[in-house]
């Protein structure tokens, strides 16, 4: 009989940077986040207000945070 191979205790941060980055492709990365209501609601009121899609005010919020 076999024995089960030992498996590496993930941190929670490596677990969620490991179930954010999913590979569907060579060249595609699938990245999911997950935020709290109001900041979900936020981003949301700022697409409608300029009139684009949620996920342009999210990139735009994420970059002036990179930048910082």
């Amino acid at each position: 009989m076999k024995a089960k191979p030992t498996r590496k205790e993930l941190t929670p941060k490596e677990q969620v940077i490991k179930e954010a980055m999913k590979i569907d492709s060579d060249d595609i990365v699938t990245m999911t986040f997950k935020v709290p209501r109001e900041l979900q609601q936020g981003y949301k009121m700022e697409a409608l207000k300029n009139s684009e899609s949620m996920t342009d005010a999210f990139i735009t919020h994420m970059k002036s945070y990179i930048k910082n």
